[in-house]
């Protein structure tokens, strides 16, 4: 095979893995943190695929924005409940409202309740 045509082939194999991976962009993206999704957004040169990249992100951070602002009381009383096994762990005793708590646990009961 001559050197023009194997060239030729090399750079039809890359932009072929190039398009596919633009296309597999939003399913192999790391939504976990805002620096993260940068990095690819910047990485993404289709305009398409970065709107979808962006929609995705801020679809899933939504629902968590959501899920704590529907659930407070049950954040509250898991961080509660978080320190005070630290504090238990580390041997120091510490003052609590045990009211979060109580809530947490009256929520659980009505859950098993309704199944």
């Amino acid at each position: 095979m001559n050197c023009i045509k194997k060239k030729s082939l090399d750079a039809l194999i890359s932009g072929l893995s190039k398009y596919e991976d633009s296309k597999n962009t939003v399913k192999n993206s790391d939504f976990t943190d805002l620096k993260s999704f940068i990095k690819d957004y910047l990485n993404t040169a289709e305009p398409k695929q970065r709107r979808k990249l962006a929609d995705e992100f801020r679809k899933r951070h939504m629902e968590l924005y959501q899920f704590l602002k529907e659930n407070a009381e049950l954040v509250s009383a898991e961080t509660e409940i978080n320190r005070i096994m630290n504090a238990a762990g580390a041997g120091e005793k510490i003052e609590t409202d045990s009211s979060n708590i109580t809530n947490l646990l009256e929520m659980i009961g009505e859950s098993a309740n309704d199944i």
